[in-house]
């Protein structure tokens, strides 16, 4: 059994931990998830201490990726065939937290899949490009090479809550 996903417990009630340089981090202090619908809890999330998000920025920033493209690909790849296993899985508990209808869930999770997918063909590509400079009236006749560099900083984002896994995928 993948550990991305643990499966809901009999009680229905997930207890998740923040995540910061690989380890789980659990606080007293709780936020409750609770379904729109009914209001009945869902799960639950720690709260985090200004510290918990100054210690996440700091790993962050010192973080220097390692992986090869290749690698980076199957790692994208093996999610997208975890989250196309468990779309059900997967739906039920979108529409626990979020409140969304299982058809318009099943879909998320599905277009969840195919993003991943996507990515790992995209990761693949060659990020160089070669344009001709003498396509403007104040252009040469020389070429210039372009290549993509990794992102060199933190994003902090808070993104819209109607399709919450789509969001991060």
């Amino acid at each position: 059994m993948s550990t991305v996903l643990k499966p809901i417990p009999a009680s229905g009630v997930r207890h998740e931990a923040l995540r910061i340089d690989g380890q789980r981090v659990w606080r007293d202090a709780v936020i409750d998830v609770r379904n729109p619908y009914d209001g009945s809890l869902v799960g639950t999330v720690p709260k985090a201490t200004l510290d918990d998000v100054r210690r996440a920025f700091v790993v962050a920033r010192a973080y220097r990726p390692t992986l090869t493209r290749h690698d980076r690909a199957a790692i994208l790849r093996r999610a997208a065939d975890i989250v196309r296993a468990r779309i059900a899985e997967i739906a039920a508990l979108i529409t626990a937290e979020a409140g969304l209808c299982i058809k318009d869930s099943t879909y998320e999770a599905g277009r969840v899949a195919d993003v991943l997918a996507f990515g790992a063909g995209e990761v693949l590509k060659d990020d160089g490009q070669i344009f001709s400079c003498d396509l403007t009236p104040h252009g040469k006749k020389r070429r210039v090479y372009t290549q993509r560099d990794p992102l060199l900083g933190v994003i902090s984002a808070i993104t819209p809550f109607n399709h919450p896994m789509n969001q991060v995928a």
